[in-house]
């Protein structure tokens, strides 16, 4: 790993809503952070233990793997170690976010993610994998899988 790399704050968005996971992924993208995207959890899970990202958004409600599946899947891997978890949730149900917080999800967004929550959330993150640069800024795009073509 290179000193940019290291200076980058890569994301991953898994949300089996497309327009939601591309909205978000090409917002970060253009802000300048490598992004990955991944349309549910399985293929999420992929994605994060070769992407290696420092933050993740994950959607709470997804057929398949839930959220919560995701998370704990993910945290028993060990791969992801410094890695923050956004649960991103379009739920209204009252208990959404106590039961995010128990399972270990370090913030709690409702669907639409207000542009203060992500700016707040990116600073937290960057502060937590000791980052000093915003990312670069090549114009690239971002990293889409679709599970339908897997």
């Amino acid at each position: 790993m290179n000193s940019d790399e290291r200076d980058e704050l890569r994301v991953l968005v898994i949300d089996d809503d497309i327009d939601t996971a591309n909205a978000l992924s090409y917002l970060l993208q253009i802000s300048g952070f490598p992004t990955a995207v991944a349309f549910g959890g399985k293929m999420g899970l992929r994605l994060a233990q070769l992407f290696r990202p420092a933050l993740v958004f994950l959607d709470l409600q997804m057929p398949g793997e839930d959220g919560f599946e995701v998370l704990a899947a993910a945290k028993k891997d060990g791969t992801l170690p410094r890695t923050l978890f956004v649960c991103l949730t379009g739920s209204a149900e009252p208990s959404a976010e106590s039961r995010c917080v128990v399972a270990g999800f370090n913030f709690f967004v409702h669907k639409p993610m207000q542009p203060k929550a992500l700016s707040e959330i990116l600073r937290a993150a960057r502060s937590y994998a000791g980052l000093r640069r915003q990312g670069r800024r090549d114009g690239g795009w971002p990293v889409v899988l679709d599970r339908r073509a897997h």
